[in-house]
């Protein structure tokens, strides 16, 4: 894929058994199952197990019995419990771009939405709705993706 061009980071998905379906998917494609830090119980498949660094291609699997979502009085998403499971997909999005930082910055002072920041060095939160989020990532930076600060 042309280095120019906008690529899919990761997308999460709930499942009943995080640790079972990332390693079902780790079989299937030759993936790696890794723990999903943020979230105690959530687990990721790296697609390719010699690419197992946040900032390559990932399936985040997320217990059902949480929600991430954004209060307009927190600067951050955080997961919350779900009484009785979520149902659905509960998906979101994390697409690199081929633009800096500071770019990704101007476009979203631009797009006028509400809700959009850094959650942490690398990726940024924009929320389309109040329970619709995408995160971007700027392709064009060195600067390296990582959970240790959420």
């Amino acid at each position: 894929m042309p280095a120019n061009h906008p690529r899919i980071g990761h997308t999460s998905v709930y499942a009943d058994d995080p640790f079972g379906a990332a390693s079902s998917l780790a079989g299937l494609i030759g993936g790696v199952v890794a723990p999903f830090d943020p979230l105690p119980g959530g687990f990721v498949c790296f697609l390719d197990a010699s690419r197992t660094e946040w900032s390559h291609e990932f399936v985040e699997f997320y217990p059902r019995t949480v929600q991430l979502l954004h209060e307009l009085d927190r600067p951050r998403p955080k997961f919350f419990a779900v009484e009785g499971g979520a149902s659905g997909a509960g998906s979101h999005v994390n697409i690199v771009l081929p633009v800096t930082s500071a770019e990704i910055d101007a476009m979203c002072s631009r797009s006028g939405l509400a809700l959009w920041g850094w959650r942490w060095p690398g990726l940024m939160d924009v929320w389309l709705e109040v329970r619709l989020m995408v995160e971007l990532v700027p392709g064009a930076d060195d600067t390296p993706i990582t959970t240790t600060n959420i």
